[in-house]
């Protein structure tokens, strides 16, 4: 019997990305994967991660999705005012986070539980840039029979 995959990292991925560039404009660039252009003083990147089996049934499936979020200051030598302006859009971010717990999907289903678990500052060991790591976890029912 054929299937008909649904693409459930494109679209909880097109969620969040829309809601990103819906709240922060063009103030602050939001990328998928590895197709970032670092443009700008500022920037984010979703990469997704993992996804863990959390309920398996007949008719359906609970996955966690987990997707690192990296937010990119272009200034190294972080100051006391770079590291406030840092501080405010990690901050926001994690608050639209909240403020969207639960999401409605391309394909009308709902991604719930989305939240921010962890918020690393100055992770990557990047040259020339201030990363900022927020790790965003969901729970989502697919594979409905």
């Amino acid at each position: 019997m054929a299937i008909t995959p649904v693409n459930n990292w494109k679209n909880i991925l097109d969620k969040m990305r829309n809601i990103l560039r819906t709240e922060f404009g063009n103030t602050l660039p939001v990328y998928v994967g590895h197709e970032s252009k670092n443009v700008g003083s500022q920037y984010l990147r979703l990469d997704p991660i993992s996804t863990d089996l959390i309920e398996y049934a007949i008719t359906s499936e609970i996955r966690e999705f987990t997707i690192n979020m990296y937010y990119y200051s272009t200034d190294k030598k972080i100051e006391r005012n770079a590291l406030d302006n840092v501080l405010r859009v990690i901050s926001r971010i994690e608050a639209l986070i909240h403020d969207n717990i639960n999401i409605t999907l391309a394909d009308s289903s709902v991604a719930y539980n989305c939240r921010v678990e962890e918020t690393e500052l100055n992770t990557l060991d990047e040259e020339e840039k201030y990363v900022v790591t927020l790790i965003w976890k969901c729970l989502h029912r697919g594979n409905l029979a």
